[in-house]
């Protein structure tokens, strides 16, 4: 009976000290090289990269990808770097959070080595995003103790990665990327075409013309590229481009809206005309599953005529361009975001190579007190 009352009144005396702290949970899970990694920016990069973990991972019949614990059980294999992982989704998930908090810890580190400083408009586009994130997300990135704050950081750090770019390798950058890099990407990646739309699919009604009324339009197409050919529009700038194939494009248009039932103002025809350049990404949502590519196949074979193409969700006629002849290297540049086109990736790799080289002075208990068994999907 005695060493009974003893038990409670030292349980009561524990109680009683411990009445008066006040637990919390850790700051910041340590650094990596100088930079301080605020639990934040961890839990927020962690929720980000559960998707791709997710996404990676061969769930059993019946889980989701919302089903956090049968995520993190299950065997995930992807590509992370250059590397191809298979590993548990719980060690999968581990490593892509740790190389995205390198890879954020190498931006802040490059950025303050190399002077940057981010603008007004920069800072206002940060608020904003940060703004429009949060009314959309706010509760659920606070049921996983994200705070506006920590969102906003993480938004500033990816804009100081962009920065960062300009920094490095534009025309004032460190290491200016030459204009014959440009022009080589251009003519080796890239595809200027000039081009006018016809739509199958009536955004009124959200149907896609069937089959009949494809092969109305196809036809029509062809008529109009015959007609363009005949004109023998000269390979020139864009905007002289578009006022001479607008008139046309105005004749054959509104007979190929009749065939979708959609009333067509000759007026509205220069909408539909176009002259732009398609990066290899861009190109990319035109390759087919035997190596070649939709639009660049048929206006190659083209040679220069004006070509009807297939795209699944519009029929276009286009013909091979001068991208030279559409805008000067410059203007280029600057409408189609070259820079990040030429150099994006090698700047990105770079950071990551970067970041993992840094000294790790993380802390693994802060890490499991942000563990990711605590991750929700939905509030």
């Amino acid at each position: 009976m005695k060493h009974k009352t003893l038990s409670l009144l030292l349980a009561a005396a524990l109680a009683a000290s411990l009445a008066g702290c006040a637990f919390s949970t850790p700051a910041s899970v340590g650094r990596i090289g100088d930079i301080e990694i605020p639990a934040g920016i961890y839990l927020l990069t962690q929720y980000n990269d559960y998707s791709t973990a997710a996404s990676a991972a061969a769930l059993e019949d019946g889980q989701t990808t919302g089903d956090v614990a049968a995520v993190l059980a299950a065997e995930a294999t992807g590509t992370i770097g250059d590397e191809e992982v298979t590993a548990t989704g719980r060690e999968y998930l581990a490593r892509l959070t740790l190389r995205d908090l390198e890879y954020y810890a190498a931006v802040e580190t490059a950025f303050a080595a190399m002077g940057g400083t981010l603008s007004e408009d920069d800072l206002a586009t940060i608020a904003s995003s940060a703004d429009s994130l949060w009314t959309s997300n706010g509760d659920v990135y606070a049921a996983n103790g994200i705070g506006k704050e920590s969102l906003t950081s993480y938004l500033t750090t990816a804009r100081k990665a962009t920065a960062l770019l300009e920094l490095k390798y534009g025309d004032d950058g460190q290491t200016p990327a030459a204009d014959a890099e440009y022009e080589s990407y251009i003519e080796d990646s890239c595809l200027y075409v000039d081009s006018i739309e016809f739509p199958i699919f009536d955004y009124s009604t959200y149907t896609l013309a069937d089959a009949d009324q494809k092969a109305d339009i196809q036809a029509i197409a062809e008529d109009c590229a015959a007609a363009l050919n005949d004109e023998a529009i000269p390979l020139t700038a864009a905007d002289l481009v578009t006022a001479l194939a607008t008139p046309i494009a105005a004749e054959y248009l509104p007979q190929a809206m009749e065939v979708m039932g959609v009333e067509f103002d000759t007026g509205d025809a220069g909408y539909y005309v176009s002259s732009y350049l398609l990066r290899d990404t861009d190109l990319a949502t035109y390759d087919t599953d035997d190596g070649g590519n939709t639009l660049r196949d048929a206006v190659d074979a083209a040679d220069g005529d004006w070509t009807v193409v297939d795209l699944t969700t519009s029929i276009v006629v286009a013909r091979k361009a001068d991208a030279f002849k559409g805008g000067t290297l410059a203007e280029l540049k600057e409408q189609y975001g070259l820079l990040s086109a030429l150099k994006g990736e090698e700047l990105q790799n770079e950071l990551y190579a970067q970041g993992a080289a840094l000294p790790h002075s993380l802390d693994e208990g802060a890490m499991n007190t942000y563990k990711a068994a605590n991750i929700k999907r939905s509030v």
